[in-house]
């Protein structure tokens, strides 16, 4: 399609309340012009591949990821505690935009998206690890039933 990312998603994007955008100092997502950035995506875009490596039947694919947070200022003098949650591992990347304004309600906002994602990671490697015996009804069924899995394993 020669319509741009920003074309098709940023119209249906949800947006903060006018109040929270000010008092955090909302920025617009794309920082540079929609041509610009078409411009920039259509560069992007892988036009070739060439694979300098043969090809190896069932060989092993990992992530390898790191990440990094910080708590946006405006949350900081508020007084806010830091409930995002990120995760790396070998088999899956996980991300948790957590509502730190359940402060307010004297919950932590923290607890369920770190549970959340250390239950994910623990049923991934259980269930995506190459050669360990699994029975079939504990098999990797997609991402959805996994983290539906591990969302009613939580306590928070």
């Amino acid at each position: 399609s020669s319509t741009s990312f920003a074309q098709h998603v940023a119209p249906r994007l949800p947006r903060a309340p006018p109040a929270m955008e000010r008092s955090l100092g909302r920025s617009p997502t794309f920082l540079v012009g929609t041509e610009r950035q078409r411009t920039n995506l259509e560069n992007l875009q892988r036009r070739e591949q060439h694979l300098a490596e043969q090809y190896q039947k069932n060989k092993p694919l990992c992530f390898s990821a790191r990440s990094y947070q910080q708590t946006h200022p405006a949350k900081v003098r508020m007084g806010y505690k830091d409930a995002d949650a990120t995760l790396t591992s070998p088999m899956l990347l996980g991300v948790c935009d957590g509502v730190s304004q359940l402060e307010e309600f004297n919950m932590d906002p923290s607890l369920l998206p770190n549970e959340l994602l250390r239950t994910c990671e623990e049923l991934a490697m259980m269930q995506l690890m190459p050669d360990q015996p699994i029975s079939p009804q504990d098999a990797y069924r997609g991402p959805i039933s996994l983290l539906k899995e591990a969302y009613e394993e939580t306590e928070s």
